[in-house]
């Protein structure tokens, strides 16, 4: 792909966080919209999308390929997970802000950016890899995740099995690998309604992810020091630093490339100000640093991908 070509993918997408953006400031998209198309996105036409993009021939490169995606993003949040901890400590953090920190620095946004920027960019062989990569964060997020937001908190938090591995992401995961590697393909009329309703899930989750910053106050978020420290990591160190290792040191290139340095440079996981919420930690503060990550990837995300296209 050219950089004509990366560039008018990248415009599309946030030409459509804009127009969410405007719909929520003019009062066409409202917060209670905002949680429906999020249901409508995480449970209906993202699984659709990673089921129908996992429609390939069963091939030995693929699933050589497949399990070199997987030992990269398990060695990618190992080390966020390490670096988030260095991070706080070197801070001096304490308490909520502390846990809040952490989890933006580990957790990227893969649901409602990462799977539209791949799929605009490298089209359903991108989604496949990437519905791989996503997987240890299903299980870190529903641990790790769930550890890290409760430490402050007065209740008791238990680790949910169930949503670790029965959520729509990993569901959808297992249901396409396994007709990939049986070479099971599906009957046109349930390929092509996959087809319509994945197709759904790019311009659905760019209008929400721009109507949930129409929500957020742009100038508390830029006055914090942590969340331009953890905008700065998130979106910059941690990415580029892993296009410069594996590119340099492991020699990984093409796809692979693409899809392990591109996820990992998107903004902070909304999940943040959810887990925020649920274990009464600063979901204030979470949805700040996920709406000034999400702000400034519209510069960060094009950079790395005309780097990556080079």
């Amino acid at each position: 792909m050219n950089f004509i070509s990366t560039f008018n993918q990248i415009f599309m997408l946030f030409t459509l966080i804009l127009l969410g953006y405007i719909s929520n400031k003019k009062g066409i998209i409202s917060q209670s919209l905002n949680k429906e198309l999020s249901n409508v996105i995480l449970y209906i036409t993202l699984p659709a999308l990673v089921i129908k993009s996992m429609q390939y021939d069963f091939s030995k490169d693929m699933i050589g390929k497949s399990i070199k995606i997987v030992l990269i993003s398990v060695s990618i949040y190992l080390i966020t997970i390490v670096l988030s901890y260095l991070v706080v400590k070197s801070l001096k953090l304490e308490g909520k802000i502390k846990d809040i920190i952490q989890f933006l620095l580990i957790f990227p946004n893969v649901g409602f950016m990462g799977y539209p920027v791949i799929s605009s960019i490298y089209g359903d062989s991108g989604v496949f890899y990437t519905a791989l990569f996503n997987m240890p964060f299903n299980i870190l997020v529903w641990t790790i995740g769930v550890i890290i937001m409760s430490r402050s908190s007065r209740e008791e938090s238990s680790i949910n099995i169930k949503k670790i591995f029965l959520n729509p992401g990993v569901s959808a995961l297992v249901v396409g690998y396994t007709l990939f590697l049986l070479s099971i393909k599906l009957p046109r009329p349930i390929y092509d309604l996959l087809n319509m309703l994945g197709s759904a899930t790019t311009p659905m989750a760019m209008i929400v992810v721009g109507s949930i910053l129409a929500q957020s106050k742009i100038q508390d978020a830029f006055k914090n020091k942590y969340l331009l420290i953890v905008s700065f990591l998130r979106l910059l160190f941690i990415p580029f630093g892993i296009y410069i290792v594996l590119k340099n040191v492991f020699s990984v290139d093409g796809l692979v490339l693409g899809v392990t340095c591109v996820i990992p440079a998107m903004p902070c996981a909304a999940n943040a100000a959810i887990f925020a919420t649920r274990f009464d930690n600063d979901h204030i503060l979470a949805s700040q640093g996920v709406f000034i990550t999400t702000l400034f990837s519209i510069i960060t995300i094009p950079i790395l991908v005309v780097m990556l296209q080079a």
